[in-house]
């Protein structure tokens, strides 16, 4: 498409940003697919960080979230987010300036959710709580 034609163009600035979790590579027109419902282990492939699309969602809800009210308690739109987790599954370049931030937050929340075991492990889970 050619709003992903331009975000390559301009990539200098995002690359670091949205390209494949830890690499220094260019970015590319295609970003590693986002696997809901499998452990984090196998998430963060080499125990590097969130797969770049990700990140992406948190640095989007970083920058817009805090000027919006109860952007973790109201739903998002429900084709929209599953449109998004559409794309992140096929690993295809997302515009997120067409999805609200409580679709993103939900969003992110489905694939927290849908992490077996939690965010933590059932082990570090017993001692936390």
């Amino acid at each position: 498409s050619a709003w992903a034609r331009r975000v390559h163009r301009g990539a200098t600035s995002l690359g670091q940003v949205v390209a494949s979790c830890g690499g220094a590579a260019p970015y590319p027109m295609r970003l590693e697919k986002v696997k809901f419902g499998v452990p984090l282990e196998q998430v963060c492939t080499a125990g590097q960080d969130l797969p770049a699309p990700l990140l992406v969602l948190v640095l989007k809800l970083n920058k817009e979230a805090p000027t919006k009210k109860d952007v973790f308690r109201a739903p998002g739109h429900q084709g929209n987010m599953k449109k998004l987790v559409h794309f992140l599954h096929q690993g295809r370049l997302v515009n997120l300036d067409h999805f609200s931030v409580y679709t993103i937050a939900s969003v992110l929340k489905k694939f927290l959710r849908k992490l077996p075991g939690g965010i933590f492990g059932p082990a570090l889970e017993d001692q936390l709580f």
